[in-house]
């Protein structure tokens, strides 16, 4: 199997265009981005479903989104539950890696009920300088590694009732009831000396570690007239960047800073800007609900949700809790759906214990609308 999968991101009206596009005119703010790949890889069956028993292996390689760690780690962009990935989930994204890909090789299979799924890459350099300082304690780790080394990943999980499909790296979000799935998984990222600090002009390198746990239920619920279903997802992420590292990430972010503005302003920034990934703890839960409904061809499908996340970052002295509340409006599945989400984030104020003391948070909150449809030719 050849696979080829490109397209664009996060394009606003003010940002997210092609390189150098600014101002008003045929490249101004946000205009024509660039095409890029997600994914391009080849893929050989081994051994197929059915040859040895409950055993098959496939191999393969290229830009790959078989990147271990966590169900949502490779989550597909088409049917989340919610109106987007918490992207803490995709703890490289964009850096030492091409929108969660990393060019290397693959394996995955199945063995009756267990699922797995192995890399071995190459990761994106990456060349942040980081800030010197006098005492270790404060020391910042940014990403830095040089002429990278390969790095590992894996992914493993039981399927205890429906079996999903693994022909495509792509772990789906909901199921709106289309199958009875309940799966428990772990998996892991391992990157040598990804990132570094300077203390006392001595740069340390650090490694990359970063495991989690987690589990995946769509159940139908009731009487199948109904069409009732859950859908839940909890996960426990425990990520080591090295010392205090945390990165702030504001997708679509169109905020710009306000130079007469005099109060309290967020470390992360203006915007939905907020520290996503850092060195850690984060506990992340989701659950929906789809309505029930008796028509044989509804018009509309509403599916509300709810999502908590916990982070207990080592750069700050109090852990954060948010929450995103919402509902999915299906017209065709998930082919042609509007997703309403109110979330909130914490803004941390006061400077980080690397800077002078570890800092607090505080809370403000954005509304979200997005739709999906599908192109019919």
């Amino acid at each position: 199997m050849i696979l080829v999968h490109f397209g664009i991101n996060n394009q606003t009206f003010i940002n997210g265009g092609a390189t150098g596009s600014t101002g008003t005119g045929g490249y101004g703010n946000g205009k024509k981005p660039q095409l890029f790949f997600h994914d391009a890889w080849n893929e050989y069956a081994v051994i197929l479903p059915g040859e040895a028993g409950k055993f098959s292996l496939s191999l393969g390689a290229g830009l790959h989104y078989y990147m271990g760690l966590s169900r949502m780690t490779m989550a597909s962009t088409l049917n989340f539950l919610t109106v987007d990935s918490p992207i803490f989930t995709w703890p490289l994204i964009d850096n030492s890696d091409q929108f969660a890909r990393q060019l290397g090789m693959f394996a995955k299979g199945k063995y009756g009920k267990l699922e797995y799924r192995f890399s071995l890459n190459k990761p994106f350099a990456t060349d942040l300088v980081p800030v010197n300082v006098t005492d270790p304690a404060r020391a910042v780790a940014v990403d830095n590694n040089g002429n990278p080394s390969f790095s590992k990943a894996g992914y493993v999980e039981y399927q205890f009732l429906d079996e999903e499909s693994n022909t495509l790296p792509f772990k789906v979000g909901s199921y709106l009831g289309t199958k009875k799935v309940f799966n428990v998984g772990a998996g892991f990222y391992h990157q040598a000396d990804g990132t570094r600090t300077s203390v006392n002009s001595n740069i340390e390198k650090h490694d990359i570690t970063l495991v989690a746990v987690d589990a995946f239920a769509d159940i139908p619920l009731g009487n199948a007239k109904h069409k009732m279903a859950v859908s839940a997802y909890a996960g426990y992420y425990n990520y080591n960047f090295g010392p205090n590292y945390v990165r702030n990430l504001g997708t679509m972010n169109i905020a710009a800073s306000d130079p007469n503005f005099t109060g309290n302003k967020a470390i992360a920034g203006p915007g939905n800007l907020q520290p996503v990934i850092g060195t850690g703890n984060i506990v992340y839960a989701q659950a929906g609900l789809l309505l029930p409904n008796e028509a044989e061809k509804p018009k509309i499908r509403i599916q509300p949700f709810a999502a908590y996340t916990y982070k207990d970052f080592e750069a700050f002295n109090k852990p954060s809790s948010q929450f995103d509340v919402g509902a999915n409006w299906f017209i065709d599945g998930h082919h042609a759906k509007i997703t309403t989400q109110y979330s909130t984030r914490p803004v941390y104020t006061n400077l980080r214990k690397v800077l002078l003391q570890k800092g607090n948070s505080l809370y403000s909150s954005i509304f979200i609308f997005k739709t999906r449809m599908k192109i019919i030719s």
